[in-house]
């Protein structure tokens, strides 16, 4: 009767712990474009079946070619300029999915990317899974890519004031938008360097626009406090 008992106890702490899982679905995405876009990004959903609601991720591996950024989405909040051993917090409740999506911004340099990340429960890190973000982005034209160089802004990650250099043989309408494409902000840039009020945004990741001829450059940066 007792081994019958512990068998039972045994059996019933197997399922308990097998129902205690987080998943990445899919656990490989992949996404592909041209180069000249903002940011090439793949996206996975988590999922929460445990009984914890706080998570952290961890970067285990970042490969990309030269010149391109990688930065990443979790169900909280988005970073750029990440690299490896980059960790992040979110928190989802049971039964609850969010959205990862992982960024790479070409800036107009045709490649690939890749990045492996870890996520687990802070409080049982055994609850873990992994999820792959693999991108192909095909080369553009060599003039739009020396145009994208030239143009330079600092700081970023940024506070409250963002300043630009752009050599500018003419005004130039440089305008900002947020990751719904939603125009958030418009300048007029005449001169070598411009500065410009950020402080009202809200934290997010951001992308200035420009036109240069028929070229359109667009560059991400993140406001943060």
């Amino acid at each position: 009767m007792k081994k019958y008992i512990l068998l039972l106890a045994s059996f019933g702490s197997i399922l308990w712990a097998s129902a205690q899982s987080i998943s990445m679905n899919p656990k490989i995405a992949k996404a592909q474009g041209s180069s000249n876009n903002i940011l090439l990004e793949a996206k996975s959903i988590f999922t929460n079946n445990s009984n914890d609601s706080a998570f952290e991720w961890n970067i285990l591996e970042i490969q990309m070619t030269s010149g391109w950024e990688y930065g990443m989405c979790d169900p909280f909040n988005c970073l750029t300029n990440l690299a490896v051993g980059n960790k992040g917090i979110f928190t989802v409740g049971k039964g609850k999915t969010g959205e990862f999506k992982g960024d790479f911004v070409p800036n107009s340099i045709g490649g690939n990317g890749r990045a492996l990340v870890q996520i687990y429960a802070i409080a049982n890190p055994t609850i873990r899974d992994t999820v792959e973000f693999i991108i192909n982005g095909w080369a553009v034209g060599l003039k739009e890519a020396n145009v994208n160089r030239e143009f330079t802004m600092y700081p970023n990650p940024v506070k409250d004031r963002l300043t630009i250099k752009y050599n500018a043989r003419e005004t130039v309408n440089i305008e900002i938008y947020n990751v719904l494409g939603t125009k958030v902000k418009s300048i007029s840039h005449s001169s070598l360097e411009s500065d410009v009020n950020v402080s009202d945004l809200q934290n997010g990741i951001y992308f200035i626009r420009y036109k240069n001829g028929n070229q359109m450059v667009s560059k991400p940066f993140t406001k943060s406090e």
